[in-house]
């Protein structure tokens, strides 16, 4: 038998603990019907108490042991996708017993993934996604009605998660080979930087540079074609990434991009904009599909 990993492990819980409430709420409330799933309604379901806090001292949401039963606090006024998941993340640290003596914080100042401390935050993060977005509904949403960019927002809506949340999912799925770039406009890298990464990478320094990618995702099925996809890559401008950018609407192209180390490879890109509101620069953070072609 196959050894299961830490992540999957956790994972597994999350699906058994989501089954529990959904089996409960089910039998109480014939209109439960989800998704999206309430995260108080499954609080209550689990015995978790939850109240809102509307006091800055909270930044997002905390659980600790109150009267013999776990509480959760959150911070209210938050979006609702938010909200949602700083639930589901405090309802993830039942899966560990350590919140029983130790009261657990969720706030945006997060430790390094490689501390004890980091790792348990990444592992309820994992179980907050399941929560919120289960893998076996949403991958039979997501191939029922066919992979791409202009889902997400359906999907968004949906689930009541983000439209980050909703595409690291969907790479997650590997229905699709495909990197998930967040590209952000940001200035351009010094010259001296530019010269380490032509050095190590042969990344060359890119004419008129606006954008640049801050974090790639990559499918199983993008791997296996043995491709990267440099976090550091500039992107350049009139492509269809600006484009979603500046006009802070969904687009679509072809692109050739240079991953370094004189390897080129044409992409179809699907630009998704994670906005509406203008920024200062005129351009907005972009979460773009990469299929390789």
């Amino acid at each position: 038998m196959a050894e299961v990993s830490l992540e999957e492990s956790v994972r597994q819980r999350a699906r058994a603990k989501l089954a529990e409430a959904d089996e409960l709420l089910r039998a109480i409330d014939e209109g439960w019907a989800p998704p999206p799933f309430d995260p108080l309604l499954v609080a209550r379901a689990l015995g978790i108490r939850c109240a809102p806090v509307a006091e800055p001292w909270l930044e997002d949401a905390m659980i600790f042991v109150q009267e013999g039963r776990p509480t959760i606090l959150y911070r209210a006024g938050r979006p609702p996708a938010r909200t949602s998941f700083d639930i589901f993340h405090e309802i993830a640290h039942t899966l560990f017993p350590d919140y029983l003596s130790n009261p657990r914080y969720r706030h945006p100042r997060r430790p390094r993934l490689f501390e004890p401390e980091g790792r348990l935050e990444y592992l309820c993060d994992l179980a907050a996604t399941e929560f919120l977005l289960p893998m076996d509904l949403f991958g039979a949403d997501l191939a029922a009605g066919g992979f791409g960019a202009g889902r997400a927002e359906a999907l968004a809506a949906r689930y009541g998660a983000s439209l980050e949340a909703v595409c690291l999912r969907m790479v997650e799925t590997d229905l699709e080979p495909c990197a998930l770039v967040l590209v952000e406009p940001r200035r351009q890298l010094k010259r001296g930087q530019w010269r380490e990464l032509e050095r190590w990478m042969g990344l060359p320094q890119p004419e008129g540079q606006r954008l640049r990618a801050t974090y790639a995702v990559l499918s199983e099925g993008f791997r296996r074609q043995g491709l990267t996809f440099p976090t550091c890559l500039a992107l350049g401008q009139r492509n269809c990434l600006d484009l979603a950018a500046r006009s802070r609407k969904l687009a679509a192209g072809q692109e050739r991009l240079d991953l370094g180390q004189g390897r080129s490879r044409e992409f179809h890109v699907e630009a998704l904009p994670l906005t509406t509101h203008p920024s200062r620069r005129g351009r907005v953070p972009v979460l773009a599909f990469f299929y390789p072609r």
